[in-house]
């Protein structure tokens, strides 16, 4: 094997690898969320900021302070929506069953890729098209949805997969394009998504303060797994692969979150819904490995 070729292997495993991680942590939310015993709000709102808390500390060990200047037009983009992705979502969860919004706000990997086609002219690869919509009728099979009637709460979930494709969308320009640090774009993202959130919530009269030590933790376990090792990663594979490579890690999320609480709360599973978990997880990673060759 010459070095070009093992550098490509080397570069595939790497991929696979931080596909895993992130596929675990963005998988860990709800089942933290359930734990927690906070609102959705109040989830939102800590895990923004305390994922900032860990990332301006990182910062400072590092002795990097340009988190303070080139704040642009993308940033606020992808920060408004982040946090309505995270308001609209979540609200819709309390409306229709758990299932149905999954499926619906999961499909923002393929909202992305028309975005990409429409605004940069992207020519996507055969199999990742492929790839994508298999993966959006497996998970529908998985989560036994059918007959989706519209109403608000359906609307929200939809809205909430058109955010998430924006939010990935402006970071793949900013970390491909504008070549700006992980970190550093990741802090002026949620802040903004903080202060949004933050407002929101209180406009809306929720209060926001958690209850417990208990809650805290979990508030902060959001934030390091879920929000550091999942979105922040995702923000650094932006730098490398379009958006709608990168999230499409998320139609893996949840089977993760379904192993997840069969392991932690006791959940049942059933063996159709492994095998198909594992068949979507399979499609899910080799579309990401092969569209980013």
């Amino acid at each position: 094997m010459n070095q070009l070729s093992t550098m490509k292997l080397r570069g595939k495993l790497t991929l696979l690898g931080l596909t895993i991680i992130i596929w675990l942590s963005i998988s860990s939310a709800s089942v933290l969320v359930r734990l927690s015993g906070a609102s959705a709000e109040t989830c939102a709102f800590w895990r923004l900021l305390f994922s900032l808390i860990i990332l301006f500390t990182l910062l400072k060990i590092k002795n990097n302070h340009g988190y303070t200047s080139g704040y642009t037009i993308h940033h606020f983009i992808a920060g408004f929506a982040l946090a309505m992705h995270f308001l609209v979502w979540m609200h819709s969860l309390f409306l229709i069953p758990i299932y149905t919004s999954t499926l619906l706000v999961t499909l923002y990997p393929i909202y992305s890729l028309i975005i990409e086609v429409v605004v940069f002219s992207r020519k996507p690869r055969v199999i990742q098209v492929a790839g994508l919509i298999l993966a959006s009728i497996l998970l529908g099979v998985y989560l036994g949805v059918s007959d989706i009637g519209f109403n608000l709460g359906v609307f929200e979930a939809l809205l909430g997969g058109v955010f998430a494709a924006i939010y990935f969308v402006a970071g793949y320009h900013v970390r491909s394009r504008l070549k700006e640090p992980t970190t550093i774009y990741a802090i002026k993202v949620y802040s903004t998504a903080t202060l949004i959130t933050g407002v929101v919530s209180v406009a809306s009269g929720v209060e926001i303060i958690p209850k417990s030590i208990s809650t805290i933790v979990y508030l902060v376990l959001l934030a390091v797994i879920p929000m550091i090792l999942g979105h922040t990663l995702m923000n650094y594979l932006l730098g490398k692969y379009p958006a709608s490579i990168v999230s499409s890690i998320s139609f893996g999320e949840p089977y993760g979150a379904g192993l997840l609480a069969y392991i932690l709360l006791g959940e049942s599973v059933s063996i159709q819904q492994l095998i198909l978990g594992s068949i979507i997880l399979l499609v899910v990673f080799t579309t990401i490995v092969k569209s980013s060759e």
